[in-house]
């Protein structure tokens, strides 16, 4: 009997365990809890940020001569236009602001630079009688117009793209100004006489950039700057009597700045 009640409590075990793996083979399996995304790191170029820029130029001017039956040139037929080509460096500072919206950033510049862009234009001509000052002319006269660039500054908006995390290519676009001279001269052998007419001009200016910040705060950039300025009257002109006067320049430059 003592057997028989020991295997009756076997075979109880036995359906009891066989009943607890059905059941547990019939409830749902819960799926794991999914792995978290690895944060992407967008570095932070949000502040106020200041630096020095160092590069070159090269600027154009075209020229509207007046004449009248006056001056130098009364007596001349014509004068070929002079409309030099100039070149030069650059070097200044610049501060600005930036914004930050996940990889797209916007900022403000302002900028002010140094230049000695310039470039000089001469033609000789040689007119039957003309009265240089006090002096009786029959030989030829040589005519020469120099212009020179130098100082730029600018206002400007800036927009660009992290195409990675550290580097952002950008355009801008703003407000230019420039302060120019141009000094014209008429010589013959032995005499010369010449007049220097410096002014202001104000435009546009639009560019592109690239920017890499390099370590924290640091920031170094390679940019390409398009000013165009519009038409000065230069009214005391020695060639002619009467002048507009247009410059465009264009300039490259690297920049350091830090951001705070």
């Amino acid at each position: 009997m003592h057997r028989d009640f020991l295997l009756g409590i076997g075979l109880l075990a036995a359906v009891a365990a066989g009943g607890g793996s059905a059941v547990a083979a019939d409830m749902p399996v819960r799926p794991p809890p999914p792995l978290a995304a690895s944060p992407v790191y967008v570095p932070d170029w949000v502040g106020f940020y200041v630096g020095f820029h160092a590069g070159g130029g090269w600027g154009h001017s075209s020229f509207e001569p007046q004449f009248s039956a006056t001056g130098i040139t009364g007596m001349l037929t014509s004068i070929p236009e002079l409309s030099p080509n100039s070149s030069g460096g650059v070097f200044g500072g610049q501060a600005g602001y930036n914004w930050q919206w996940g990889p797209v950033v916007g900022g403000l510049e302002i900028d002010f630079s140094g230049a000695d862009i310039k470039g000089t234009s001469s033609v000789v001509v040689s007119p039957t009688i003309v009265a240089l000052e006090a002096l009786a002319v029959t030989t030829g006269i040589t005519f020469t117009r120099e212009v020179k660039i130098d100082e730029l500054a600018s206002a400007r908006a800036r927009l660009g793209y992290l195409v990675l995390p550290n580097w952002l290519l950008y355009g801008t676009a703003g407000i230019g100004w420039g302060h120019s001279r141009v000094v014209s001269t008429a010589s013959v052998p032995g005499a010369s006489i010449s007049t220097t007419t410096p002014f202001n001009e104000f435009g546009w200016v639009a560019g592109v950039g690239l920017e890499w910040k390099f370590v924290e705060h640091w920031l170094l950039r390679a940019e390409f700057l398009h000013y165009d300025f519009g038409r000065v009257n230069l009214s005391d002109d020695l060639i002619t009597d009467g002048l507009n006067v247009r410059n465009s320049v264009d300039v490259v430059r690297g920049a350091l700045s830090y951001k705070f």
